[in-house]
């Protein structure tokens, strides 16, 4: 994918774009396309440290040249009231495997990849600088900081040390260390140096905090050799080693990364363009944490939230053929498993919320889904008991008054003051998409999830009583309305939404072809968008058209209209069982790759146009929606 001069000198657009790698422990780095940092969360090694979660270590790197003694610079950077305008003299973004910039100042050209390499937290950079027979000196200043990545710091002076073209910055008290290094030139000390006043436009856009200070310890300055193609190399790196760094590695780094790159496309049988970025995008969140993995919620600032994980599960390991770690995902969350519920939230430190009725379900459908594509009958007797352990805890009653109701068997969750199901957004005490009591895609999980429990109890020579879903689909009919489904029952709320897709699109469907054909027309004529679908109607009094604001603001549209791209996975599946089974996405896709993070999808849209990507830029089930759509394609 290449994103050209022409889109690179549209300011709007380019510093909407964003570019991510990651390290596969929860550390990345990120920034816009022009390298502008728009977000708090932008980095160029914003590392994972087990004992502080991520941080913020490494900001940015301003880069300048001095061709035949005049000063060029190819940052971009904004602060109060100045702008440094580097982005003028890029010609391109190109993001194939890794993310690459080309500049060209008259007969000058740099061009700069970055990669992160894989399990450590450590950023490299490869500059390749073709000068012709000019006189010219690269410099690069470090942007440092240490900070928690949801916050903004004003960096105070740092502890550093410099060897020739090698720097240690001490970040803290426990020695942890910003190691830095070059393949060549040296090191220029500043005394008490910050960058001051670095703006966030998203940030500011968002209500929240826009402004900070970096400490700036000097420059790695070097003479370029005439008429020739120079390859410069930048190391950072984040351990608690005192001594220096003896080598840089980036060439070796990236040729890692890409090779790793095309091993994960070639398992994954990714062909097209489309398929490659994708599952190299599927990648990025798939994390170890301590021993074990999982799948990271959305870039930058989500975690390891357990409905995610299991939304997500399908497209990011079992579409790419990583059976192997799909298992791991599975085995590691049953030490999580409370009460029969699977945790909505396991935080950077490993501690827990339970608060969700449908994580325990979406985990039991993806259980089902390894099983299909695997056959591994070992690991569904392994796991058998803990499924049913979930099925007899909300039969019997568990945490946050989730249990089935004995009268209709249907599953009843929460209370006023509770938000359980996906559409969780909460303000203070103030929740703008209410739902507790018997939500129609938990009643839809539920008579799924017993269905699988049905089906897998005779393979592995365990009984299952069937009886209880023939109550659930004969009780399914509350639902029902003269157009689709309604979004509750006790209380009955009528809001048209999406969540009536699922007693479609999953598995096992509780109604009838003729209920199932009208909830399909429901959900295409008043929420389905090529970018998702909108999560409420737009006749609702209710409804908000765009996604922007303050933190109340955004939080009270997050689920009242805001396109959600995750849920035509499940559309689509609706559609192919009952009306058109060669329907696909994939040329909707193609333009999504580029809305946001380029070769990646976001994770909302606004309800109305020019519907504008938000939200985290990258997000799991996004890309597990888009990948299993592309391999749906017919060639």
């Amino acid at each position: 994918m290449i994103i050209t001069k022409e889109k690179i000198c549209d300011f709007e657009f380019s510093s909407r774009r964003e570019w991510l790698v990651t390290n596969g422990i929860g550390g990345y780095a990120a920034s816009s396309i022009i390298n502008l940092n728009t977000r708090k969360y932008h980095g160029l090694l914003v590392a994972s440290m087990s004992e502080s979660g991520r941080n913020v270590v490494l900001s940015k790197l301003n880069e300048s040249l001095v061709i035949n003694d005049k000063p060029y610079t190819i940052t971009t950077n904004q602060c109060t009231g100045f702008t440094e305008e580097g982005y003028k003299y890029q010609e391109s973004f190109r993001r194939s495997l890794l993310p690459e910039f080309t500049y060209k100042i008259n007969d000058v050209i740099v061009n700069k990849k970055i990669a992160m390499k894989y399990g450590e937290n450590k950023v490299v950079v490869l500059y390749t600088i073709m000068p012709g027979n000019n006189d010219v000196f690269f410099r690069i200043q470090p942007l440092v900081n240490f900070r928690d990545f949801h916050s903004t710091r004003n960096c105070y002076s740092l502890d550093y040390s410099v060897r020739e073209n090698a720097v240690n910055v001490r970040l803290n008290s426990h020695w942890d260390m910003l190691h830095m290094k070059t393949s060549d030139g040296e090191f220029e000390k500043y005394d008490r140096t910050f960058y001051k006043n670095m703006y966030y436009f998203l940030e500011d856009e968002r209500g929240l905090e826009a402004y900070e200070d970096h400490f700036m310890p000097g420059a790695f300055v070097v003479k370029v050799p005439k008429n020739s193609e120079y390859e410069f190399e930048f190391v950072a790196t984040v351990d608690n080693d005192k001594n220096f760094l003896s080598i840089t590695d980036a060439t070796s780094a990236i040729r890692a990364e890409n090779v790793r790159y095309e091993k994960i496309c070639k398992i994954a049988d990714a062909n097209t363009l489309v398929e490659k970025n994708l599952a190299i995008s599927a990648d990025n969140f798939v994390v170890k944490r301590g021993a074990r993995k999982t799948i990271i919620a959305g870039y930058p600032w989500f975690g390891d939230w357990g409905r995610d994980t299991f939304i997500a599960f399908e497209g990011i390991l079992l579409k790419t053929n990583r059976y192997k770690e799909a298992k791991e995902v599975i085995l590691s969350f049953i030490d999580y498993i409370n009460k029969g519920l699977i945790p909505n939230l396991i935080d950077e430190n490993g501690g827990s919320a339970y608060n969700t009725v449908d994580a325990s379900l979406w985990y039991i459908d993806a259980i089902y889904k390894y099983y299909k594509y695997t056959n591994d009958i070992d690991l569904i007797q392994k796991v058998f008991p803990k499924m049913n352990e979930i099925i007899e805890s909300y039969k019997t009653g568990t945490e946050y008054g989730i249990k089935m109701d004995p009268e209709d068997c249907l599953i009843t969750a929460g209370s006023p003051e509770t938000q359980l199901t996906w559409m969780d957004a909460k303000v203070g005490d103030y929740i703008p998409t209410s739902r507790y009591g018997k939500a129609v895609e938990i009643n839809a999980l539920w008579y799924n999830a017993l269905k699988i429990m049905e089906e897998i109890s005779n393979d592995v020579g365990e009984t299952f009583d069937g009886c209880i879903s023939q109550k659930v689909r004969e009780s399914f009919g509350k639902f029902s309305t003269d157009e689709g489904l309604l979004d509750t029952v006790d209380p009955v709320r009528n809001d048209i939404r999406p969540n009536q897709i699922f007693a479609v699109g999953l598995e096992y469907s509780p109604l009838d072809e003729e209920k199932a054909l009208d909830v399909i027309d429901v959900v295409t004529e008043r929420l389905y968008t090529k970018k998702g679908l909108k999560t409420l109607d737009s006749n609702n009094v209710e409804y908000i058209s765009h996604y922007e604001g303050g933190v109340y603001n955004r939080d009270s549209a997050y689920h009242q209209g805001t396109i959600w791209p995750w849920l035509l996975h499940f559309y689509y599946n609706a559609v192919r069982k009952y009306k058109d089974s060669s329907i696909t996405h994939v040329e909707h896709i193609e333009k999504m790759l580029l809305d946001d993070c380029i070769g990646s999808i976001c994770e909302i849209y606004d309800a109305e146009e020019p519907r504008k990507a938000r939200g985290a830029f990258a997000q799991a089930w996004s890309v597990a929606m888009a990948f299993i759509e592309a391999k749906n394609e017919k060639y």
